[in-house]
């Protein structure tokens, strides 16, 4: 049985020892024959090697601003600023509650001015409780300490709605006679922006900018407050529209279009904004020191007040950058 095995073994490796050579002789002819190929140009199963023509236009590219150059439209609420200055508007809510501290925080690091009437402070109440009091300015104030300084025109120039132009002379003399101001803001009342002296308050306006800035400080600009009464508003958005317009490079507070804003929706009326019923002083919701408005007035209910003031805290941390 043991031989039987062994001259098998023996036949099976003559065999084998064969059979390499033999492999390496038809190789050649085996991958010849598997070889594919190239595709006819008249053949409709093989995919064509040549890149298709593309039959829509590519996207259009758009390349970002050079350098010193303002962007045809500016980002809302970007932080940090970026070329061109910044509109602090309706989203300005959202984007402070989901601010850094340390932004935030930006807020207290440099002696700001604000200089208002009663919706000014509808604001600062707003901004108090959001943890942000502002210091009083009076009359008789010289320095200004870190962060928010309010004053209410009637009290530091004894000056009413309705007078654009010595409102605009009181902002002069405090900021004159406090010195240290880094950042300086104010808003004007329901009545002093009007259809007939707009382009003289215009002029008036840009000039006082122009002031505040040779003497080194920031102007954080902000736009009039709106009225329940739509009669009322269209110089309003004029002026507006000329806030943007003119100042490309600074800080803009858009306080109409936070005012404008209830639920993702305008409140207007055939291209006319009004602070929105929901936003303003009623029964339902007070302001926190003018009470419940009149007839077509635009005070801020104290609950409105705490939110759009987010977006006034959000215009000076980003101005103190």
């Amino acid at each position: 049985m043991a031989g039987g095995l062994a001259k098998d073994a023996v036949a099976w490796h003559k065999v084998h020892m064969r059979f390499p050579l033999a492999l390496l002789l038809v190789t050649p002819l085996v991958l010849g024959a598997c070889r594919r190929s190239p595709p006819s140009a008249t053949s409709e199963t093989e995919p064509s090697t040549t890149a298709p023509v593309p039959t829509e236009k590519p996207a259009k590219v758009t390349l970002p601003p050079k350098p010193g150059v303002v962007p045809a439209t500016r980002p809302e609420g970007a932080h940090p600023a970026p070329i061109g200055g910044v509109v602090v508007g309706a989203s300005s809510v959202a984007l402070w509650n989901n601010l850094a501290p340390v932004d935030k925080d930006r807020v207290r690091e440099k002696p700001i001015l604000y200089l208002h009437q009663s919706v000014g402070q509808d604001l600062e109440d707003g901004c108090e409780a959001n943890g942000f009091k502002f210091e009083y300015v009076g009359n008789d104030t010289k320095t200004l300490v870190n962060g928010p300084n309010g004053g209410i025109f009637t009290d530091v120039g004894n000056v009413p709605n309705g007078e654009p132009f010595k409102k605009m002379d009181v902002v002069r003399r405090v900021f004159k006679a406090t010195k240290n101001a880094k950042i300086v803001a104010f808003s004007f009342g329901y009545a002093d922006v009007r259809d007939q002296d707009l382009p003289k308050v215009q002029a008036e306006y840009q000039k006082l900018v122009a002031e505040v800035k040779a003497a080194g400080a920031k102007f954080l600009h902000v736009t009039p407050p709106l009225v329940y009464t739509l009669a009322e508003n269209p110089p309003k958005q004029k002026f507006r529209a000329f806030q943007l317009a003119t100042f490309k490079d600074d800080v803009i507070f858009d306080l109409q279009d936070l005012e404008s804003m209830d639920g993702g929706k305008r409140c207007e009326e055939n291209g006319v904004w009004r602070i929105c019923q929901a936003n303003r002083s009623t029964p339902g919701c007070a302001s926190k020191g003018q009470g419940i408005d009149g007839e077509g007035a635009g005070h801020i209910c104290e609950r409105k007040a705490k939110e759009i003031s987010k977006g006034l805290l959000y215009a000076f941390s980003l101005a103190s950058r």
